[in-house]
């Protein structure tokens, strides 16, 4: 790996747009990019049952795995990582990319409708305010296609992106 190459942290939860921030990214940076794929695993039960909650464990690690397989396929430098939730999804994203010291968080989006996304919010848009390191999220490719022909804008968005090679 060349020396002052970057550090991308990319939130991955095994979902097509987490799939689309791993291509664009190891389309941006290129081979060698050194990448952590970082599962924000929530434990879901108030009072958690042991042999559920390691199952859950199991599979958290299992998906971030995974998704570090699929970045290495794209030649990306990748390890897997599971971060526990204890507040949001979106301050644990910022927390491990502050502790990491990268230099650009990558995240796919949702692709909520613009009312669900005000009303809500998001994880790609509470990261992107509140994270000290650069964001790049990652819009849906269809969703954004329909976007660009609705505003006549064609072309304008990223070019189909092919997820066969992230899960060969």
């Amino acid at each position: 790996m060349p020396d002052g190459a970057p550090h991308l942290l990319i939130a991955y939860d095994g979902s097509d747009p987490a799939i689309d921030a791993l291509v664009v990214a190891a389309r941006l940076f290129g081979r060698g990019t050194r990448a952590t794929v970082l599962y924000a695993w929530e434990v879901l039960a108030a009072m958690p049952i042991a042999d559920g909650q390691a199952h859950d464990e199991a599979r958290a690690h299992a998906l971030a795995t995974d998704g570090a397989q699929q970045a290495q396929a794209l030649g990306l430098v990748a390890e897997a990582r599971v971060d526990t939730v204890t507040s949001s999804p979106w301050r644990t994203i910022v927390d491990a990319a502050e502790r990491d010291g990268v230099d650009l968080i990558v995240m796919g989006t949702r692709g909520r409708s613009e009312v669900r996304s005000l009303l809500l919010g998001g994880t790609s848009h509470h990261v992107t305010q509140h994270a000290l390191s650069p964001v790049l999220i990652v819009p849906d490719p269809q969703i954004a296609d329909a976007r660009g022909r609705a505003r006549g804008t064609i072309g304008r968005s990223l070019p189909a992106l092919d997820r066969a090679p992230a899960r060969a």
